[in-house]
């Protein structure tokens, strides 16, 4: 299975903070799915703002065509899996590989990426 970058977010403090300088600085324009999450709409790969705090990186999703199948793969190789998330851009999950590295992996659902 080959995986490239699907969804990435943004640490953020402040949702409305973060959609108010990244919207001025880079045009990006977000739809707020719930109090702790906005999607970006108007990129090109899909993207959004998490609220929990500053990050010194994003947080990066591999998509994948079947998330219950790589979670299984996940485990087979030697890593560990947490929790999938489902939301309306899909569905993901954060996953620690075989070394302790943190990875996400995300379905798109219908109409996103």
């Amino acid at each position: 299975m080959a995986a490239e970058l699907g969804y990435y977010t943004l640490s953020v403090t402040d949702l409305d903070r973060a959609a108010a300088f990244y919207g001025g600085l880079f045009g990006w324009e977000g739809k707020r799915e719930h109090e702790s999450y906005l999607h970006i709409t108007n990129t090109a790969v899909p993207m959004g703002f998490v609220s929990g705090g500053p990050s010194s990186q994003p947080n990066l999703y591999y998509h994948v065509p079947d998330i219950d199948a790589a979670i299984e793969r996940v485990r087979e190789l030697g890593g560990s899996t947490g929790d999938v998330m489902d939301s309306k851009s899909g569905r993901g999950c954060t996953c620690t590989d075989d070394q302790g590295t943190v990875i996400g992996l995300w379905q798109p659902a219908p109409g996103f990426g």
